[in-house]
């Protein structure tokens, strides 16, 4: 069973996505900010992180960096989650090592399949 750490501000959002992913036999670990998913990192160790970039006040690509720069999590694939729908963002997401790119709207089938893609 893989492990998913869900990481998004947006309680509705964050719980829809995770009774999808749940259905489709992953275990979910929601947070709905940075510093909470910094926090269960430790005893949550998850095969894929799935963050909004836009958080309160660490957004994802801080979280991104730190997650990264520990030797433990360095190889954890992200899938970016975002309202930000220009290439900057999503250059820059990709140079720290996201393997996905979602902007928002998005259909939820097709973040179903991305990540069993990654995973």
């Amino acid at each position: 069973m893989k492990h998913i750490l869900l990481v998004e501000d947006e309680e509705m959002l964050v719980n829809v996505l995770a009774t999808v992913l749940e259905e489709e036999g992953f275990v979910v670990r929601k947070s709905t900010s940075a510093e909470e998913a910094l926090e269960v990192l430790p005893g949550f160790r998850p095969d894929l992180i799935i963050s909004d970039i836009k958080l309160t006040s660490m957004d994802g690509f801080s979280m991104m960096e730190t997650i990264k720069a520990d030797r433990k999590n360095k190889t954890v694939p992200f899938i970016c989650l975002t309202a930000l729908d220009d290439i900057v963002s999503e250059q820059r997401a990709r140079s720290l090592g996201a393997a996905g790119y979602m902007t928002k709207p998005f259909d939820v089938d097709d973040l179903v399949k991305l990540v069993k893609t990654i995973l």
